[in-house]
C-alpha cells in the first residue's frame, strides 16, 4: 500500500495535471475567443458609425430613385417593344432616321431592376444637340439611363460630331 507521503505526491500530481488540462483546453482558448470576439465587436462598432453617417446620403439616394422606380414599374405595362419605344422617342427629337443606328446591347439582371442596353449612334450632331438629347432621353417618360457616351469629332468638319451612347432601359427584375 502507499504511504501517506506518495499518497500526497499522487494528489498533488493529480491536481497539478488537472490544472494543468484545465488551463490548456479551457481557460487558453476562451480567453482566445474573448479577444476574437472583442475585435469583431469593435469592428461592427466602427461599421455601425460609417453607416450612420451615411445615412443621409442614403436618403437623398433614395429621393432620387424613387420616382425613375415609379417610371420602371409604369413603363413596364406597355404592349410595345422597348425597341420600338426608344426609336419613337429618338425620332420626336427630329434626328432623321439616316443618320441614327440603335442596336441591342443585351441584357443584365440586378436585385430589383434588369436593364436591357443598346447602343445609340448618332452621325453629324452638333455639341448642344447632344446634350439635348442626352437630356431627353433621361428625363423622358421611358425609364431610360445613359451609361457612357462617346463623342468623336468629324474629320470633314470639327462642329460637328459623331457619338455613340450606351443606353440601359430598365424594367423590373423577373426575381
Amino acid at each position: 500500500m502507499l504511504r501517506s507521503r506518495e499518497r500526497t505526491v499522487l494528489v498533488l500530481g493529480g491536481a497539478a495535471a488537472a490544472l494543468i488540462l484545465l488551463v490548456f483546453f479551457a481557460v487558453i482558448p476562451g480567453v482566445s475567443q474573448v479577444r476574437t470576439l472583442s475585435r469583431a465587436s469593435s469592428l461592427a462598432e466602427r461599421e455601425l458609425a460609417e453607416l450612420r453617417g451615411m445615412r443621409p446620403e442614403l436618403e437623398g439616394l433614395d429621393r432620387e430613385v424613387r420616382p425613375r422606380a415609379a417610371r420602371v414599374a409604369a413603363a413596364a405595362n406597355a404592349s410595345e417593344s422597348t425597341l420600338s419605344r426608344l426609336t419613337a422617342t429618338i425620332q420626336e427629337a427630329g434626328f432623321p432616321p439616316s443618320s441614327v443606328i440603335l442596336k441591342s446591347g443585351g441584357t443584365r439582371d440586378g436585385e430589383y431592376f434588369s436593364e436591357e442596353s443598346f447602343d445609340l449612334k448618332v452621325d453629324n450632331i452638333t455639341y448642344m444637340e447632344a446634350l439635348r438629347l442626352i437630356a431627353r432621353i433621361e428625363n423622358g417618360p421611358l425609364p431610360v439611363v445613359v451609361r457612357t457616351a462617346q463623342l468623336k469629332s468629324r474629320y470633314d468638319d470639327g462642329r460637328y460630331l459623331d457619338t455613340t451612347f450606351r443606353l440601359g432601359f430598365l424594367k423590373p427584375s423577373a426575381k
